[in-house]
């Protein structure tokens, strides 16, 4: 809206009929489409096909941390008539626009793209078929250490927690650059004096005031440790005193690369009755117990929303945005923080001297994992993740139909101890695969 376009904002989390409608209300020159998780991502290939269904031709530009041009060009693109553009960041998206708006750059635009397409379908074919090929065995995944024991198997809240120690758990990158559109290396700039940098900073810090200030602005969140044991490519999750299973997860493996799979970094059952004699199993490293995993959300509202699309009707745009993507980021300090605490806590706590900085690189030992990324995509074990931490009594927070959570400025996560814990993708065919044999 400050560089002359006219926005409609129909929120988060639109079907693609709702979509298809405000199209011909509106008779919009441009959609566009934002995807934050893997699941949204193949979403989009979804409406996109209902666009071309139902005779929407306008340009389409799609992005969100899901996204990739390749997925967009060789995915998204070819369900649709009109052009599919992809945006990285909004800066880039703006230029698009712009460039959509003349005739001329705009058939320059729909040839590069169709020859992106055409040398991405072509470096594919031109691929060993053995690259395609065999799938991985399983990873081979060491248990030869101990296993470290939580403090406890509680639930534990920690309601109004200090923004201001959350602020500092905020990573400048993401917040500066990645959602704010700082051009260049944001930290730098800063401590150089350089007063783009400057005048940013002091712009999130008059935001950051506000909403400290503010009773319905606030950090909150759950966590526990659970008891737990993998079955194959299944998480068990059990009560606390090990008598049952109180949710089964199932995770996708990959079918080439190192053959992960996440259940691979827990302790598997053993063939081997346990002298409890439930026939549970026992440690493969021969020790009796249970592996332990940790969850947790984070979130930060809920009067978020309310706030930024006031200042939108006063016409401070600026600071509405900076509000928003504060809090997003404030749930993921939170998070990043909390996480720390969670290690301190299960005994293996970071070493001394650990900066920000080496948080932000994952410089510790463990991981932790969102569903709807690509190690874990399906959003429909979040239902499962808030039953377990009993979240709707004590957060105001709430899954979507979609399995979203709302509001947007939530984080929730599987925590796993393991010293090899890595992070990593799980291809189109193996997340197929996953929900094939859950449908079986």
């Amino acid at each position: 809206a400050n560089n002359g376009y006219e926005v409609i904002n129909l929120g988060i989390k639109i079907p693609p009929q709702d979509l298809i409608e405000a199209y011909r209300q509106h008779n919009p020159d441009i959609i566009g489409l934002s995807g934050l998780l893997v699941k949204s991502a193949q979403m989009m290939v979804e409406t996109v096909r209902d666009f071309q269904q139902d005779g929407v031709a306008v340009p389409v530009l799609v992005g969100g941390a899901a996204l990739s041009n390749r997925f967009t060009r060789l995915r998204i693109a070819p369900e649709y008539g009109g052009l599919v553009a992809y945006a990285p960041d909004a800066m880039t998206g703006l230029a698009l626009a712009n460039t959509i708006q003349e005739a001329d750059e705009r058939a320059h635009l729909a040839a590069q793209l169709e020859a992106e397409t055409e040398a991405m379908l072509s470096d594919d074919a031109s691929r060993p078929a053995a690259d395609d090929g065999q799938d991985a065995p399983p990873a081979q995944v060491r248990h030869d250490f101990p296993v470290p024991n939580p403090p406890d198997l509680r639930l534990h809240v920690l309601s109004d927690y200090s923004l201001e120690d959350i602020f500092g758990y905020i990573n400048p990158q993401m917040l500066y650059v990645r959602h704010l559109g700082y051009k260049g290396r944001f930290a730098e700039d800063l401590a150089a004096g350089e007063q783009a940098a400057v005048d940013l900073r002091d712009s999130v810090r008059r935001v950051e005031d506000l909403a400290l200030a503010r009773s319905d602005i606030s950090a909150n969140a759950v966590f526990k440790f659970f008891p737990c044991r993998a079955d194959g490519q299944w998480l068990l999750i059990y009560s606390p005193d090990g008598s049952r299973v109180l949710e089964r997860f199932y995770f996708g493996r990959q079918s080439q690369r190192d053959g992960l799979c996440l259940s691979d970094y827990v302790l598997p059952l053993s063939n081997t009755p346990s002298p409890s004699g439930r026939g549970e199993g026992v440690r493969t490293n021969g020790q009796e117990g249970m592996d332990y995993v940790s969850m947790f959300v984070t979130t930060v509202g809920p009067g978020v929303r309310e706030l930024a699309a006031r200042w939108i009707a006063e016409g401070r745009f600026l600071d509405s945005h900076i509000l928003q993507a504060l809090a997003l980021e404030s749930a993921e300090g939170f998070a990043e923080l909390l996480h720390q605490q969670l290690r301190q806590m299960w005994g293996f706590g970071d070493p001394a001297g650990i900066t920000p900085y080496d948080l932000f690189r994952v410089q510790y030992r463990g991981r932790r994992y969102s569903f709807g990324y690509p190690a874990c995509p399906r959003l429909e074990d979040q239902e499962q993740l808030f039953r377990l931490l009993e979240v709707s009594s004590h957060l105001d927070v709430e899954l979507t139909e979609g399995y979203m959570m709302d509001p947007e400025s939530t984080v929730s996560a599987l925590v796993l101890h393991h010293p090899d814990a890595k992070y990593f993708n799980l291809s189109e065919q193996d997340i197929n695969r996953l929900e094939a044999d859950l449908a079986g």
